[in-house]
């Protein structure tokens, strides 16, 4: 998950702070803000005072966090304490004072654990047993100032991530009950059409209202006739080499509203090999010639001409994918390099035929509109424009077409890839230096993903194209992004597993490949820092590094 957040920026001197001040202010005070800004809600440090150890310089604070739907922490808040002298004696038992300390604050508020510091040793406390016995664990660090601030803020983490404080938002992009805000296409009190109208008349899913489907047996089932209809009488493949496809400019834009994410990709965010690999595949813009690109997606109108089929798709899929070239532009003859189109149909998306004993929601849980997949890739594309043309294809933008049958189906156009897939005899016959080359790539796109905040839903081996540029390099190009999301509400939480995602497609587990596995696991790379997720693939784990190795625990009672 991507959230923008601000570090504070002090320029208090220090040098003459009180200690007591100084971790407050300086050391914890940007943990509560860390969490505030993450979670949406008020989060502040309070500095608890108690008699008998303040003429000592013995501090503890905690945090407090807003209460969030009246639901109690399962586990308080930690307690950082701050004491002078030593904390562990001549034996390495806690000494008397620190006990005493722990003692005294345990019965003013029953924390779970308190990390106890002199701002040299650090020791981790937790609450006592039923053996009256508190166990701790003493800390290792070469750099004991961040050490508390990482500690406070990770035990603070804990605490939250149990108690349900992440704030949800009231809505989301998405509403489960199919509800349209403009009302339905329909009226749902009407009577239910007889089926040859809805055979004749209806092409496409966002035809059906979803609201009344999901609520309506009849309707539903008569969605399922027109389901069976469709594949029994027309043709999945609705184009065929040699066929002129007329196009309306970018029709898409024109029929919706557009996705707005919240945060852009940013080549400075990159690691500098990342950006060294995209500057040494980048490919001209095809489209550049006579400036095509930019007169296409400026017309009002163009036509296509269709060259061979690519990709017909699978029965659950939506798309099917031409070679084509431009015929012409506002009326005016072009001569373009062959281009991708990719059409999304969703008449024939295959869904299991419904259980009488079941309700219609559940008939149509898995069922997909070709607006909202074309919509999600459009976005994709558009937040990937700084690095198309490397292991990603050129985009030419979502229009509307209108077929020889006179069917209109949203499609787009992109740059077509002579590359080979990853089932292939090519990729089987590359050399060992070519095959890493391309893991690497591969790996570099999946982080770039990450970046630019776009998760993809539905990894496999069919979405990557195994290519070899004029230099010589192989390389990888990612295609297909209909299955993936952005954060489009910032409260809402929105997580990127890519770098899992492609690994497993790399390695045979979502469609079979020709790359080898040894190779693989020696040359794909670790998790950034930021990535949770644990892959396993033939034994090796994939874990992040740890950011933190100057902290390690000392010893345990």
């Amino acid at each position: 998950m991507q959230k923008t957040i601000t570090w504070p920026s002090s320029t208090v001197n220090t040098e003459r702070m009180e200690a007591a001040r100084y971790i407050r202010e300086i050391l914890l005070q940007p943990v509560a803000d860390l969490f505030y800004q993450l979670y949406s809600k008020k989060v502040q440090v309070t500095h608890l005072h108690w008699e008998g150890y303040n003429s000592d310089q013995t501090y503890a604070f905690t945090f407090e966090v807003e209460d969030f739907l009246q639901i109690k922490p399962i586990r308080p808040p930690p307690c950082v304490v701050f004491t002078l002298g030593d904390l562990f004696g001549d034996d390495g038992r806690p000494s008397p004072k620190v006990m005493a300390i722990l003692e005294r604050l345990y019965r003013i508020k029953p924390f779970q654990l308190a990390i106890t510091t002199n701002l040299q040793d650090i020791a981790v406390f937790s609450r006592p047993n039923k053996a009256n016995e508190r166990i701790y664990q003493r800390v290792s660090t070469s750099r004991p100032l961040p050490a508390i601030r990482i500690l406070a803020a990770a035990y603070m983490m804990y605490t939250l991530r149990l108690t349900f404080i992440r704030n949800m938002p009231d809505d989301s992009e998405f509403d489960e009950d199919h509800i349209l805000p403009e009302g339905p296409p329909v009226n749902p009190q009407g009577d239910i059409p007889n089926d040859h109208i809805i055979f004749d008349t209806y092409i496409r899913h966002s035809d059906f209202d979803f609201a009344t489907l999901v609520r309506d047996r009849e309707r539903a089932l008569q969605f399922f006739r027109w389901k069976d209809h469709v594949r029994k009488k027309q043709e999945k493949q609705v184009a065929n080499p040699g066929n002129l496809l007329h196009a309306r400019s970018n029709g898409l834009v024109q029929a919706m509203p557009q996705l707005k994410p919240c945060y852009t990709l940013n080549l400075s965010d990159l690691p500098s090999e990342t950006v060294a690999h995209l500057q040494s595949v980048q490919r001209p813009c095809p489209l550049s010639i006579a400036n095509l690109r930019e007169k296409s997606l400026q017309s009002s109108n163009f036509t296509l001409k269709i060259l061979s089929v690519v990709a017909k798709g699978s029965d659950r899929g939506i798309c099917t994918v031409y070679q084509c070239r431009l015929a012409s532009i506002d009326g005016i003859e072009v001569d373009s390099p062959i281009l991708c189109l990719k059409l999304f149909d969703d008449r024939f998306q295959f869904l299991e035929l419904p259980d009488e004993e079941e309700e219609p929601a559940r008939w149509l849980r898995g069922l997909v509109q070709a607006e909202w997949h074309i919509r999600q890739e459009d976005t994709a594309y558009k937040t990937l424009n700084m690095v198309q043309g490397s292991v990603f294809p050129w985009y030419y933008g979502a229009h509307l077409f209108t077929l020889p049958n006179g069917l209109t189906l949203y499609g787009m156009l992109l740059e077509y890839i002579p590359g080979l897939p990853l089932d292939s005899d090519g990729v089987r016959a590359l050399s060992t230096e070519r095959q890493i080359q391309f893991i690497q790539s591969c790996r570099h796109g999946a982080r770039i993903l990450d970046v630019a905040d776009i998760a993809q839903h539905d990894w496999h081996s069919d979405q990557i194209l195994v290519h070899t540029s004029p230099n010589e390099l192989t390389h990888a190009v990612l295609l297909d992004l209909a299955s993936t999301s952005q954060t489009i509400n910032p409260n809402k939480l929105h997580a990127c597993h890519n770098f899992n995602g492609c690994l497993m497609a790399l390695s045979g587990s979502l469609g079979p490949v020709g790359i080898k596995a040894d190779l693989l696991l020696e040359n794909y790379g670790t998790p950034d820092p930021w990535d949770s997720v644990i892959s396993i693939v033939k034994g090796k784990v994939f874990a992040a590094s740890d950011p933190f190795t100057f902290i390690q625990p000392l010893e345990q009672d």
